[in-house]
């Protein structure tokens, strides 16, 4: 054997000890760099065979968009129309969700899952947001003189949806954590795309998909089933989500189509998606719109924060 071929032969064996000794000393990160280029290899093969991989998909493996990151716990929503209100195809409409109309909305980011209690709690202990009103919300217990509302101890554990807060608790939220409540408008775009459809997950109703005609909340994200098609989830039950929007039934009739920011002057919020205590699905389809006055809370409502994408 020639010295050029033992050198060469030399030289691979190297690298390969080399590389292993990297990824020994990168430990996780480097397994995880080599994971993630393999996932965006099969995007991209996936793209090239015809196959459209659907936006929740990408961003769960690759972080990014369209090329933007994506902000942690949160998902992208691209700028373009969609449709707004009760569809067509709905036989279950209200006179508040029509007129069925197209919306076009700058991109944004929401976020994922609904705001937990583990993460209002930080908040309250940073001094950005006030305590919820655990002492009054909930169901009517009897005391030795009075009656008095108590939350369950599902509610109050770490991984469950923060509840028994007003629009005003969930608004200051989202300003601390450097985001705003979703217009009504982001909101629904979020949970349904742009095809119209009455569920996240598509037109026909399936109770296995959402915390729905339950005893108490759940914790977020535990139907990934009846995710949208963005990938957000707990958009139908769990909790009402507060918006930023004032509420008025008659809104549709006049509201911008670029970005529309709710009624000028009303007494009561917007809220949006069903929660855990819903017993008939049409509380829970994407185009369902409430109204709460905004001091108000519940053991049934709940938030989830928005933020504008860069242009």
């Amino acid at each position: 054997m020639s010295p050029e071929g033992h050198s060469a032969k030399r030289y691979v064996y190297l690298g390969k000890r080399v590389i292993a000794i990297l990824l020994v000393a990168g430990g996780t990160a480097c397994q995880h760099s080599v994971a993630q280029k393999g996932k965006q290899g099969t995007v991209h093969k996936e793209q090239a065979q015809g196959r459209a991989v659907p936006a929740a998909e990408k961003q769960a493996i690759t972080g990014t968009t369209e090329g933007i990151p994506v902000p942690a716990g949160m998902v992208y929503v691209p700028a373009g129309w969609f449709w707004m209100g009760c569809s067509p195809k709905d036989i279950q409409c209200s006179d508040a969700e029509g007129p069925y109309h197209k919306v076009y909305l700058d991109a944004y980011y929401i976020d994922r899952n609904d705001v937990t209690v583990d993460e209002y709690k930080r908040c309250v202990e940073k001094g950005g947001c006030t305590e919820p009103h655990w002492n009054y919300c909930g169901t009517w217990t009897h005391g030795s003189s009075w009656r008095q509302k108590t939350v369950g101890p599902d509610f109050v554990k770490g991984n469950h949806p923060i509840v028994c807060v007003d629009w005003s608790q969930a608004n200051a939220y989202c300003t601390w954590s450097g985001k705003t409540l979703p217009t009504e408008a982001q909101w629904e775009k979020a949970a349904r795309g742009t095809d119209g459809r009455i569920y996240p997950w598509g037109n026909n109703w399936d109770a296995s998909k959402a915390c729905f005609d339950k005893s108490s909340t759940c914790p977020v994200g535990s139907y990934p089933e009846g995710a949208s098609p963005y990938g957000v989830l707990d958009m139908a039950g769990n909790v009402w989500d507060w918006c930023a929007d004032w509420y008025n039934g008659n809104y549709y009739h006049t509201s911008a189509d670029h970005d529309p920011r709710g009624a000028t002057t009303s007494s009561m919020r917007v809220l949006r998606g069903g929660a855990w205590n819903s017993v008939d699905p049409p509380d829970v389809r994407t185009s369902r719109r409430n109204d709460e006055v905004p001091g108000y809370w519940q053991d049934y409502y709940g938030f989830r924060c928005a933020r504008r994408a860069p242009e």
